[in-house]
């Protein structure tokens, strides 16, 4: 695969919507992913990744992602609610977990389907060596199309080089890399695999950008309310690695 035929995650909302269009998605599918994004924006309002970059459009790379590999909308819009039970605001401003209000707010919001598979999402676990795990042991059957959204996802993380200037699993990614391809190729994903084998081969070459690393952060926000600064600032006192600015 050329760079040249190398797929780019988009990052905007309004870009991604040409996507669709061009990937032959009727204006309604659109609609109900701009409302969506609406959706999204207050829910992961202020939110940063480790980067730097505003978590809304690693939202929408995601959603990107799964886009282009597979026309199922369901899945698209799950893709951009990934976090939604891990690092989401609420209307209630508790935790993102997923309560049974969070969880009858979010379905209300995106439909039955939706919240289920990003549920789902958040149960599976995709942290270091979780890849390399699932290629050795097998993915239980039924999981599917839930590996297919988390593979998708990290084409996205590694579209802007972000796993070199924020290496969240580790200094090398090599293993991670062959153990998400064989995973993609064991589901039927084809070009998935070559994606991931594609961005993956970029790494070598990005060993500079250690220096960039800011080692304190998992991530940061900008609290948009003064209830959500003193909990992160609670959060910070309490030893979480995170940055109230």
């Amino acid at each position: 695969m050329t760079a040249q035929d190398l797929f780019v995650p988009r990052q905007t909302n309004t870009a991604l919507y040409i996507q669709l269009h061009d990937a032959g998605h009727p204006v309604e599918d659109i609609l109900r992913v701009q409302r969506a994004y609406g959706v999204a924006c207050a829910m992961f309002n202020g939110r940063y990744r480790k980067t730097g970059r505003p978590f809304i459009c690693h939202a929408v790379g995601a959603a990107s992602s799964v886009a282009h590999f597979d026309k199922d909308l369901d899945l698209v819009v799950a893709a951009m609610f990934h976090a939604a039970y891990d690092s989401a605001q609420y209307p209630d401003g508790k935790s993102s977990r997923r309560s049974e209000t969070h969880r009858k707010w979010l379905e209300q919001k995106l439909g039955p389907r939706v919240e289920g598979l990003v549920a789902r999402v958040g149960a599976m676990k995709f942290d270091t060596g979780d890849p390399e795990r699932l290629a050795a042991q097998g993915v239980p059957a039924g999981d599917e199309d839930i590996l297919f959204l988390v593979l998708a996802h990290d084409i996205d993380d590694m579209a802007d080089g972000g796993l070199a200037f924020a290496p969240k699993y580790g200094r090398s990614i090599e293993s991670r890399v062959a153990a998400c391809a064989i995973l993609a190729r064991r589901i039927g994903r084809e070009s998935l695999a070559a994606t991931i084998e594609a961005y993956g081969s970029r790494y070598a070459a990005l060993g500079w950008a250690a220096a960039l690393e800011d080692s304190r952060l998992e991530g940061f926000r900008i609290a948009p309310n003064v209830r959500n600064y003193l909990k992160l600032r609670r959060d910070k006192l309490r030893g979480a690695r995170v940055e109230v600015l």
